[in-house]
Parts: C-alpha cells; sequence; structure tokens
C-alpha cells in the first residue's frame, strides 16, 4: 500500500475550530514574545555607523576568539563524547546510572555557579593551577575549559539517542558475517546515527559560542564576543552592544538553517525521497 505525502509527514490542514482558535492565539502570543525583542533591535540598528560599529577591532577579535574556542571545544567533546554516547547506548555496567546523573549536572546547573566550580578546580591557587605555566584564568585554555564543561551534555545526549535509534539486530547481523567491531561502529553505526550526532555538534558549537557566565567566571580575558556584548553594554548601554548582538543572531541564523537543512535532509532519505 502506498503512502501518500500527507501520511509520510503525519500532517494535516488546520481548519477551524473552538480548539484550533485557541491553539492560534496562543501560538500567536509566543511568537509575538520571541519576535517582539528582535524587531525592536531595527530601532537600534537605524545608525548610520552601525556598519562601522559592526567591523569595530575589539568586536571582531572577540568573535574570531569565539569561533575559534567554540570549535576547538566542540572537537574535543565529540573525540571524548561520541565513544561514551555508544557506551551508555549499547553497554550494561554498573555505575552507568550514575554517569547519567554526572553528564546531565553541567546542564542543569546556572552558568555562574559552573564558572564558579571551575575556577576553584582550575584557578590560579589550584591545585593544577599551581602547577601549570599558564594562567588558566587569562588564557583562552580557560575559555575552551569553560565551554567544554557546559556545553558537554548536548553533543553526549543527542549522540546517545541517536545510537540507541539504530537497531542493535544491524550490529549483531554484522558481526556474524564477520566484520571486527571498530569496523560495525564506523561502517554502519556511525553512519546510521550520523543525523543525530550532527545535529548534537551544532547545538554543542552554538552554546559554545553563546557561553557568558561560567566563561566570564573561569576567563573573563581574553574576551569572548559575550563577555565583549555584556561590556559595552556595561559601558555604553544597548546602543553600543547592538552591533554584537547582531553578529550572534546572525550566525544563529546560520546554524539554524544547517540544522534544518540536515534535518530535513535526513526525513526526506528515510522516506525514500
Amino acid at each position: 500500500m502506498g503512502i501518500t505525502t500527507s501520511d509520510k509527514y503525519c500532517s494535516k490542514k488546520m481548519q477551524l475550530s473552538g480548539f484550533n482558535l485557541i491553539l492560534i492565539i496562543l501560538l500567536g502570543f509566543l511568537v509575538m514574545f520571541i519576535l517582539y525583542p528582535l524587531l525592536s533591535l531595527v530601532y537600534n540598528v537605524a545608525n548610520t555607523k552601525f556598519v562601522e560599529s559592526l567591523l569595530k577591532q575589539d568586536l571582531i577579535k572577540s568573535l574570531l576568539l569565539s569561533l575559534t574556542t567554540a570549535t576547538i571545544s566542540t572537537s574535543i567533546l565529540c573525540i571524548f563524547g561520541i565513544p561514551l554516547a555508544y557506551v551508555l547506548a549499547r553497554f550494561r555496567f554498573r555505575l552507568k546510572f550514575m554517569i547519567r546523573i554526572l553528564i546531565i549536572v553541567p546542564l542543569v546547573l546556572p552558568p555562574l555557579i559552573s564558572g564558579t566550580i571551575l575556577l576553584n578546580a582550575y584557578g590560579p591557587y589550584s591545585f593544577i593551577g599551581k602547577r601549570v605555566t599558564v594562567d588558566l584564568t587569562q588564557s583562552p585554555l580557560g575559555i575552551i575549559i569553560a565551554q567544554t564543561y557546559v556545553a558537554s551534555p548536548f553533543i553526549i545526549l543527542s549522540s546517545q539517542a541517536a545510537f540507541e535509534s539504530v537497531p542493535e539486530r544491524y550490529e549483531i547481523i554484522a558481526r556474524v558475517l564477520g566484520k571486527k567491531r571498530w569496523e560495525v561502529f564506523f561502517r554502519i553505526t556511525l553512519p546510521l546515527a550520523k543525523t543525530g550526532i550532527v545535529v548534537g555538534m551544532l547545538m554543542t558549537w552554538v552554546r559554545s559560542l553563546g557561553e557568558l557566565g561560567a566563561t566570564m567566571m573561569m576567563a573573563y580575558n581574553p574576551h569572548t564576543i559575550s563577555i565583549q556584548i555584556f561590556e559595552d553594554n556595561a559601558i555604553g548601554g544597548l546602543q553600543n552592544s547592538v552591533p554584537g548582538i547582531m553578529w550572534v543572531i546572525l550566525i544563529s541564523i546560520v546554524f539554524l538553517m544547517i540544522f534544518f537543512f540536515v534535518k530535513r535532509h535526513h526525513t526526506l532519505i528515510i522516506f525514500g525521497r
């Protein structure tokens, strides 16, 4: 029996009724609540020096620093987080539940508390801080530590869900056919779970890019884009911080487009289109 387009996407045309009208009203309020602050920036953007302020040296420097450190942090988390996610998805062992709880801790802790914990662990008077030649609180290394800690749950949880969505029987069949475990992982499991992993990578990267609280506590200098926006606002008010905000919004929109493209591409592959 064939599957129609509407069946594939499990969607239907909304008909006007009492219940649907309530949904539309609630949706409208939520959309306006999210959209209004963005539209209000238009008034502040209407400035002849806006383009010039977008290219301000301090702002560009902080933006490039954030892009670089976020990329490094995401790469580190991919190297360690994806294998950990596979272990949690496929193996049973003692303390597995405690490890899952531990992974979620950076997600539920307020960023300022996470930063305070990191400062206590890696600050100049800590056990590690006294034994390294670099002051981590005044270095991009400190920024990477803060970003990696705060963003770690995103790649791990997303990858774990992606691995769990792959039927384990595929791996069993491949093993029966003589494939080694590493071959099964790289040639079967990883390709089938790639969409969820890519989504986790994007979420991790965006989270690292926008991190403020933990980074501020752990390594205030050099300035990331979020700290630069915070400082610009403290010195010159909202008008002074708008250029940095616009840069972050622009980058976020680009990555949201990538996210929906990956998601849609995966959906089309599933339904054979």
